[in-house]
């Protein structure tokens, strides 16, 4: 992969270089492409794109990223609607960007997700409870029934997690990513239509990572078997519930705010030789970057 000299020099020099680190991911990986195999099948420029940070500039795993994504005071400000798509990530962003853009005026920037990059903590840290208090909401869970009032301020929808969670467990014969986006598109273009604003937001809270061999770190199967032992087969492990960490094993793995998490996209299987292919929970650009879809007209 080539990136200029002076990527990592800005990089850097820039006290928030999230949003240099943003912009490259739109303009230089996720090119729109009309074709969804085609566009999906960026995502080793993306893997080889961490991997260069990972070792030129580790520092966006071990402390930018927690850091941004515990960023105290955080608020949700509810001035419009605001849809939440559980795993909603930069990929499906942008293709949906392209989608609104012929009947509306739409803009893509992003946001943070929780650390671990997981629903529950992301919820704890927007404080969703008391938003859901406060102002009128509806929450997705059957993409075939999608009625909604039209004034809420409010809508969680499950998906896609929900669909690539099927698609992870094996459920599902058509379950691609990219028939999980066609499905998405569809369920978020029927919402924008029955809400009565001219202004909406789209908005995420944690991304995912893919992990069939081409899209993962390579790492030896003797160190896959020690952090294995601590993390099991997921991204994510409590401290106090984990075995110490091995010696030596901090190069794949982040420690913080009392978790041990998957840094980038190291993959470690479980016992039986198997892992999630769609996972979330760790500390990866793709998993923490989150997109945030403003529409209007």
């Amino acid at each position: 992969m080539k990136i200029k000299n002076n990527f990592i020099e800005k990089l850097v020099e820039e006290k928030n270089p999230f949003t240099l680190l943003w912009n490259y991911m739109t303009d230089e990986i996720w090119k729109y492409q009309n074709d969804l195999e085609s566009f999906y099948g960026q995502e080793k420029k993306m893997k080889d794109f961490e991997l260069f940070l990972h070792r030129t500039f580790d520092e966006v795993y071990t402390d930018l990223l927690p850091k941004y994504c515990t960023g105290k005071g955080y608020k949700i400000k509810l001035k419009h609607p605001i849809i939440f798509l559980d795993s909603f990530s930069i990929r499906e962003a942008i293709l949906l960007k392209e989608k609104l853009k012929e009947k509306t005026d739409c803009k893509l920037t992003y946001s943070f997700s929780a650390i671990p990059s997981d629903t529950k903590s992301y919820k704890e840290k927007i404080d969703y409870s008391k938003l859901k208090k406060n102002n009128k909401h509806t929450e997705i869970k059957d993409m075939e029934s999608l009625e909604i009032e039209g004034d809420e301020k409010i809508i969680w929808s499950d998906f896609p997690d929900a669909l690539l969670e099927s698609l992870s467990e094996g459920k599902t014969i058509l379950g691609t990513v990219t028939e999980t986006y066609k499905k998405l598109e569809k369920l978020v273009l029927k919402l924008i239509e029955q809400l009565n604003h001219d202004k909406i937001e789209i908005m995420s809270d944690h991304g995912y990572v893919r992990h069939q061999g081409a899209y993962t770190f390579s790492m030896d199967e003797k160190d896959q078997k020690k952090v294995r032992k601590v993390l099991k087969g997921r991204r994510k492990e409590s401290i106090s519930e984990a075995e110490k960490l091995p010696k030596g094993m901090k190069k794949f793995v982040v420690e913080y705010n009392d978790f041990y998490m998957a840094k980038g996209r190291y993959v470690w299987t479980t016992i039986g030789g198997k892992y999630s292919k769609l996972q979330h929970g760790g500390v990866s650009l793709i998993e923490c970057m989150t997109p945030r879809l403003i529409i209007e007209g």
